[in-house]
């Protein structure tokens, strides 16, 4: 279970925030690529033969100690992701050097293109054909959600077969169903509005609302894909405009924040295996700066690397830890130092 959504900057799409929850330990780590790099076929899987020169480095999260990619921005600043997707199902390869197992697509976007445009038209052209072998089919079954900056944004999912790629009219992505599912989904919710209903009356009589809040009271809050979905939605819809990207960054860990699953509350049973997601760390990216910026469960500490700033020819290919962070900072030692006389009420 996954969240993606966009935050806009003076009325422009450029920041992109995301979750990644899972049962299993991810292990994610930061993974690097340069520019230039030359990707290889898929190993040990003969029908997938598809390889490349990357024209832009990238910054990501990849998982299970992996040098794969779930997560990432480029150099251009694209930005893409891989958000779980049951019922996805892959073309069939009929060119083996046009093969790209699903695995590698992020870092194939990642490393390949600009713009939402450029990947669209890669896939019309069918420049690769995305497929998995028999070991992945059941593993991965994921859509992906692309931003670019300039405020462009589409899905690409896997349906019957084939590449189905769709405009993202509102950026917004969870998991099942398809991604046009949920866009009608939204008709079910037209009565959302940030303004209270302060009050009604119920044959004559007149009462007034319990508290601020009123215009959101039909917002699901549930974690299931549609819900969440919905309250990202009118999250990045109804939220006070960002006007700086410093603010649209703490916006989109405030909204990140609303679609949280805490370890225990999301659980579930398949014989005698329970699986519990949870949000093992989220992503917030500003595709204008270049900044991909991450933080994980066990600490509300953000960290952030400037990719016009790192070298990424020194860290092609290298994985680096997240440091394990404090809950807190703690000021006692410097309260003293730091104090400032309040101003007398009479004053």
């Amino acid at each position: 279970m996954c969240t993606d959504f966009m935050i806009r900057v003076d009325g422009n799409p450029v920041v992109n925030g995301r979750s990644m929850e899972f049962g299993l330990p991810l292990k994610s780590k930061l993974f690097f690529r340069a520019p230039g790099h030359a990707y290889g076929p898929t190993p040990g899987t003969g029908e997938f033969r598809h390889s490349w020169t990357g024209q832009y480095g990238f910054v990501g999260l990849d998982v299970f100690d992996l040098p794969l990619p779930v997560d990432g921005l480029n150099t251009a600043g694209l930005s893409t992701g891989t958000l779980w997707l049951p019922g996805s199902a892959y073309q069939k390869v009929d060119d083996p050097a046009k093969g790209l197992t699903v695995d590698r697509f992020c870092e194939w976007v990642l490393s390949s293109f600009a713009t939402c445009a450029e990947v669209r038209q890669a896939l019309d052209n069918r420049v690769v054909e995305v497929g998995a072998p028999v070991f992945l089919k059941e593993l991965l079954p994921v859509h992906f959600p692309i931003h670019d900056a300039t405020g462009d944004s589409i899905v690409v999912e896997f349906i019957d077969g084939a590449p189905r790629i769709h405009d993202n009219p509102v950026g917004v992505l969870t998991n099942d169903p398809p991604f046009p599912w949920h866009l009608q989904n939204l008709r079910n919710y037209t009565d959302l509005d940030p303004w209270d209903r302060e009050k009604t009356e119920f044959d004559g009589f007149e009462v007034e609302q319990t508290g601020h809040g009123t215009g959101m009271m039909h917002l699901p809050g549930d974690s299931t894909p549609p819900s969440r979905f919905v309250r990202a939605a009118a999250m990045t819809t109804f939220a006070e405009p960002a006007k700086t990207h410093d603010e649209a960054v703490a916006l989109a860990f405030h909204v990140l924040n609303t679609v949280d699953i805490p370890t225990g509350t999301s659980r579930s049973r398949k014989g005698v295996v329970e699986e519990n997601d949870r949000t093992q760390w989220v992503a917030v990216k500003d595709l204008a700066r270049g900044i991909y910026y991450t933080r994980f469960y066990d600490s509300p500490q953000a960290y952030a690397v400037d990719l016009d700033r790192v070298d990424l020819h020194a860290l092609d290919g290298k994985q680096v830890a997240v440091p394990a962070s404090p809950i807190a900072i703690d000021l006692t030692k410097s309260l003293a130092d730091n104090a400032v006389a309040a101003a007398p009420l009479d004053a």
